[in-house]
């Protein structure tokens, strides 16, 4: 069974949230404490960003060289799913704050398509875009976010 906190009731620090994210993912055998230990040592790895909004964790991996302004990154969330959704429109405008004009998130399964969907409608209008690809065996998708600086909002 999946476990919900809701960050408006209940705020969580960020390894709580990650080490109870994980317990619910398919670690395709890789025991549970061997898995929050490898976040742990990636955590650490100087091109990450870990940022957390509500009760749930971004991390991300930023570029190199022509590339520094992009990331590609994942979430660890054990919020609501309206919360969930709210989580990941503000990180957004974090990444673009910084500086990040792209982001890209795979995921597995169709669980977490109506997210997507949700924020791709919820950024309409703050100059964000988004594009979500199939992968070709089906199993998941791809999102793709192009994050455009402020002064671009509303084109």
């Amino acid at each position: 069974m999946e476990t919900v906190v809701d960050s408006k009731q209940e705020p969580l620090p960020g390894p709580t949230v990650i080490a109870m994210a994980a317990e619910q993912l398919d670690l395709g055998g890789v025991p549970i404490f061997a898995a929050i230990a490898s976040v742990a040592e990636e955590l650490h790895s100087k091109d990450v960003d870990a940022t957390q909004v509500g009760n749930t964790v971004f991390i991300a991996h930023r570029g190199k060289g022509a590339n520094k302004n992009k990331m590609v990154g994942r979430s660890f969330n054990v919020d609501t799913a309206q919360n969930f959704v709210n989580n990941y429109v503000k990180y957004l405008s974090v990444l673009r704050n910084k500086g990040v004009t792209h982001y890209s998130v795979d995921f597995d399964g169709q669980e977490l398509l109506p997210v997507a969907k949700a924020v791709g409608k919820r950024i309409r209008g703050t100059g964000m875009k988004a594009m979500m690809a199939a992968f070709e065996d089906n199993s998941g998708y791809r999102v793709y976010f192009k994050l455009n600086s402020t002064k671009d909002k509303g084109k």
